[in-house]
């Protein structure tokens, strides 16, 4: 029975992917792709949420550093650093000589001698010397305070030069000992957060920028580097307030530009940090860091063109910044533009080949290019990373597109155990049912009936857990068809019908259903609804045909067949072969697999 009830189906059933949508979908945050083929079994695939989800944007987080930004602040708060240091070693000076008189009546001895002579070598610009004499008075009297404040001067000008305009990472330990020595030193501390700014280290910057600012107010220039590192560790009231002093203070640099426009990105006030970074660039054409973010915010006020120019910009000038590659990808692939999209991507990844999600975006795009081997193999490299079940529900329907259903099945498996929902079983239902489909075409019935009997089971799952799930009860309804089970097809698709009213697919393998149990009136009845619906339907005319011969009216199948030549001759003609005989059952099978072409698909579903 299981053999003999797949051929008859097998003639007209229906698998490569197309849709109508003209009802109501029960689940309108889904989008469904039905199938649908002469030879095969209809079923539907559905995205969990949209096959054209709109992908986000890079996170902001560390890449606030990545690209060109920070520099002219780092190089103006050094100097007001320099300055200060200059301030500090000359009230130190002032400091010492009421100092000396006092030392010189108690007489003391060879530590304040060395301090003395250390300090002559600090006052003439030797730092080492100064260094190794303060040592040595220090060895010989640890409460010498002179000495203990004179080293912390020394190290802190030292620390300056080697740190020099590149903020060298080889001063922090010069800085570290200096701060050892007096606890109070604002210049050492005010220098170190900006060396661990320029490396990178959000929070010690923080700590040592608030710490040199609480002890010394003149450091105006740090509240626009502490305001961005704010901005980095996510407190934006905080960064908010440092550019309301940055302000107060008169600073109207690029950098305080820019920290304005992040501050106002981040509040969500998008116009208003377009805005800001323009003014940015307009002092600073090249800073690489505003046009990203600019592209960002142009991004929020739905200005794509205007994103779009923004990010091509910030490459431009800093062609190796991923982030603003990967959220061209994004713009385009929102907006529809998925070649632009790909090749953005695509970018994306030359620049950092470790980004999983810029693979995991590309594979979403080549999909929607229908480009499913090369989608399949960024997939692959997106897994590695990236363990979700939209990526394994997405990939398995690449998969299937290339005719890998073992593969397919899979990683629709991986995503039903993830995340056990009906739609998740059904799409495990849709690969299984389509393995069975390309098994008995290749006439391999063992394995055929092994994954009809699979879908079947994890059909019914998806139906349990949503009864009105119609892609689910399209499945179910093909796979009792596949298996012969005629009466639960009839029942199963009727109530898919019930959920989606006229939807051809569901129709026509309803009259399948009918055409099995060989009750012809009503096999008739339902291919007309669908002829009648759409007068151009290729399978409901080709199966009307087919069953109006079954049933003993040929001619009426020859009538159906006559329309059928103005649209598709080639399948008018197997038609035909079957209506005079020509064609047996099982060789018309093979030239349909062979030269029965695919329909367009139609636009999904709202």
């Amino acid at each position: 029975m299981f053999a003999k009830s797949r051929v008859v189906s097998s003639i007209f059933s229906m698998t490569v992917l197309c849709a109508t949508a003209l009802s109501i979908n029960p689940l309108p945050f889904q989008d469904l792709i039905a199938t649908e083929d002469i030879t095969a079994g209809s079923s539907a695939f559905v995205f969990r949420e949209s096959r054209k989800k709109p992908q986000s944007r890079a996170a902001g987080g560390q890449i606030a550093r990545a690209a060109g930004g920070r520099k002219a602040s780092v190089s103006q708060s050094s100097a007001q650093i320099a300055a200060v240091n200059r301030k500090r070693l000359q009230d130190s000076i002032a400091a010492r000589k009421k100092a000396a008189v006092a030392a010189a009546n108690r007489k003391i001895a060879l530590s304040n001698t060395l301090t003395a002579k250390a300090e002559g070598f600090l006052d003439n610009g030797q730092t080492d010397q100064a260094i190794t004499n303060y040592r040595a008075a220090i060895a010989q009297n640890p409460k010498n305070t002179r000495a203990t404040e004179g080293i912390s001067n020394a190290l802190t000008s030292k620390g300056i030069d080697v740190a020099g305009d590149t903020n060298n990472v080889a001063a922090v330990a010069i800085f570290e000992e200096a701060v050892k020595f007096d606890k109070q030193n604002d210049v050492a501390y005010a220098k170190l957060g900006s060396i661990y700014d320029a490396q990178g280290q959000n929070a010690k910057a923080i700590t040592h920028y608030e710490k040199a600012l609480g002890m010394n107010a003149q450091y105006t220039d740090l509240h626009t580097p502490l305001g961005l590192a704010y901005i980095e560790a996510g407190e934006i009231a905080a960064a908010d307030s440092s550019l309301q002093k940055a302000i107060a203070a008169g600073a109207d640099t690029a950098d305080t530009r820019y920290l304005k426009g992040m501050v106002a990105l981040k509040q969500n006030k998008n116009a208003e940090a377009a805005a800001a970074f323009e003014q940015t660039l307009a002092l600073n054409n090249g800073y690489a860091m505003a046009n990203y973010y600019r592209g960002q915010a142009l991004d929020r006020l739905g200005q794509d063109e205007q994103a779009i120019a923004a990010y091509t910009a910030t490459l431009n000038s800093e062609p190796k910044f991923g982030p603003a590659a990967f959220d061209l990808g994004v713009v385009y692939y929102n907006r529809g533009d998925y070649t632009n999209a790909a090749t953005a991507y695509e970018t994306a990844i030359k620049i950092e080949p470790a980004n999983a999600q810029a693979h995991a975006n590309l594979a979403s795009t080549y999909r929607q290019l229908e480009r499913y081997p090369e989608a399949n193999a960024e997939y692959k490299v997106a897994s590695e990373t990236i363990k979700t079940p939209d990526l394994y529900s997405e990939w398995g329907y690449c998969l299937g597109k290339t005719k890998e259903w073992d593969k397919s099945t899979e990683r629709l498996a991986t995503a039903s155990e993830m995340s056990p929902t009906a739609i998740d079983n059904s799409n495990l239902g849709w690969a299984h049912l389509n393995a069975a489909n390309a098994a008995t075409a290749e006439k391999n019935e063992p394995v055929a009936k092994q994954n009809y009997d699979k879908a079947k089971v994890v059909l019914q799952k998806a139906v349990e857990l949503e009864p009105k799930l119609d892609a689910a009860l399209l499945n179910l309804g093909s796979t009792h068809n596949g298996l012969g089970e005629y009466q639960d097809a009839v029942q199963v698709l009727n109530s898919a019908l019930a959920v989606r009213r006229d939807w051809n697919v569901a129709i026509n393998q309803l009259g399948l259903g009918y055409r099995g149990l060989r009750d012809f009136k009503n096999a008739i009845a339902t291919f007309k609804r669908v002829t009648d619906r759409e007068t151009n339907n290729i399978y409901g005319l080709f199966n009307l045909g087919e069953t109006y011969f079954a049933s003993g009216n040929k001619n009426e199948a020859k009538k159906i067949n006559d329309r059928l030549k103005k649209i598709d001759p080639a399948l008018a003609n197997q038609l035909d072969g079957i209506i005079s005989g020509r064609i047996v059952v099982d060789k018309f099978k093979r030239q349909i697999d062979s030269k029965i072409p695919s329909i367009p698909r139609l636009p999904r579903f709202p």
